[in-house]
């Protein structure tokens, strides 16, 4: 099992990115305009319990075409579980986030690859530093200001609206969102080889997205995730996201 070639057709499919809540204090004080719009990301995604849907997942790199469908469970603010499931129903790749790390099972070669989510890591197989809480957010849509916030500012309206731009420790990132709800319609995160452009699009469900499509261009990159029959608020615990690998099972660590 390669590491890197895993992480970067499955981690972008899966965990595609909203991020770490902590503020630091800014060189200049932020715009209050640009801050009433941070606190309604940042409540948008603490109101959000947990997710139980089956996804149906596509990623596109060059010419190469992987699909997967399975079971994913998401809980805020770091947790995730998918099930990739054959055409009998039986899980034969297992990939979960708990606790800030990642640990993926190929179930048919008894092969697994385990270590922490970070923005160091994240930057060095998918070119975009993100962290446990933005692959999270980025799943549900509910996208929050990057860790160590140094500035903030409403952009001019584009072809896609007007945008919020975002500068923190590790990147910058641009949220185009409806300014009363906050309901986020396309987000691009940047600073590292690429920038990761993620567009939503919803259908009967406001609260959560049907349909999620990132792509990076640095990378030849393009992936896409649709929700069917997605039930939200059905009160995960934290064991759902526990993974034990067989103790025969063949462990790749990264780091």
């Amino acid at each position: 099992m390669r590491a890197p070639r895993l992480l970067s057709s499955l981690l972008p499919a899966l965990c595609l990115a909203a991020c770490a809540t902590a503020v630091s204090p800014s060189r200049t004080p932020l715009p209050d305009d640009a801050r009433r719009l941070i606190a309604l990301l940042t409540l948008r995604r603490d109101e959000f319990s947990d997710l139980r849907t089956l996804a149906e997942v596509t990623v596109r790199r060059g010419a190469t075409v992987q699909r997967l469908s399975g079971v994913l469970l998401v809980k805020p603010p770091a947790s995730l579980r998918f099930e990739a499931l054959s055409p009998f129903g039986q899980p034969f790749l297992l990939l979960t986030i708990a606790d800030r790390a990642l640990t993926m099972y190929n179930v048919a070669e008894n092969q697994s690859l385990s270590g922490p989510v970070h923005a160091r890591t994240t930057g060095r197989w998918l070119g975009v530093p993100l962290d446990a809480e933005d692959l999270v957010g980025l799943l549900i849509g509910r996208v929050i200001p990057p860790g160590g916030l140094r500035e903030a500012e409403i952009l001019p309206a584009d072809a896609d609206g007007p945008s919020l731009r975002l500068v923190g420790r590790d990147r910058s990132q641009r949220v185009w969102m409806d300014r009363e709800t906050g309901e986020v319609l396309k987000t691009e995160v940047s600073g590292g080889r690429t920038a990761l452009v993620v567009t939503y699009r919803r259908d009967s469900q406001p609260d959560l997205p049907t349909e999620i499509r990132a792509s990076a261009a640095g990378a030849a990159l393009e992936a896409t995730i649709r929700y069917r029959q997605p039930a939200i608020g059905t009160g995960l615990g934290a064991e759902r996201f526990g993974l034990t690998v067989p103790q025969d099972a063949n462990i790749q660590r990264f780091h």
